[in-house]
């Protein structure tokens, strides 16, 4: 990055004091400039939302959905009282639990170090899973 001598950053200042005074000359000159989006928007009549991301919904909304589905698979579990018999449920756990790691490691680590522990829990969670279903269903 190149170093500014203090002529150069008096230059700057000046230009940017310049600046600064055409703005507000234009402020002062046009009065009905609105000072904010919401009175920008309501100047237009035609309200103009701010952006809203799908991304956000499918982020929350889906972790949303595991949740509930783990929640009612962790239910069924412990109401199904003999822990060791019922395959269906045990794999229906396990699975819930694997679409919550690899939500959570794709979508809400994206670098650095937990993004590659997460990912690899996320993978070996998925090996455990299909190691499971071979051991347990015989397939």
């Amino acid at each position: 990055m190149k170093q500014l001598t203090d002529a150069e950053k008096q230059q700057f200042d000046a230009k940017i004091k310049e600046e600064q005074k055409r703005q507000q000359v234009l402020r002062e000159t046009n009065p009905d400039l609105p000072e904010s989006f919401e009175a920008a928007s309501a100047k237009t009549l035609l309200p103009i939302p701010r952006r809203f991301a799908i991304k956000h919904l499918w982020k929350y909304g889906l972790l949303g959905i595991i949740f509930c589905l783990l929640a009612f698979n962790v239910f069924q579990f412990l109401r199904w009282g003999d822990f060791g018999s019922n395959r269906g449920i045990n794999l229906n756990l396990l699975i819930s639990l694997m679409l919550l790691f690899n939500h959570i490691a794709v979508f809400f680590t994206k670098t650095g170090w937990k993004s590659h522990v997460m990912k690899t829990v996320a993978y070996a969670w998925i090996v455990l899973v299909f190691v499971y279903l071979y051991i347990s269903w015989g397939v």
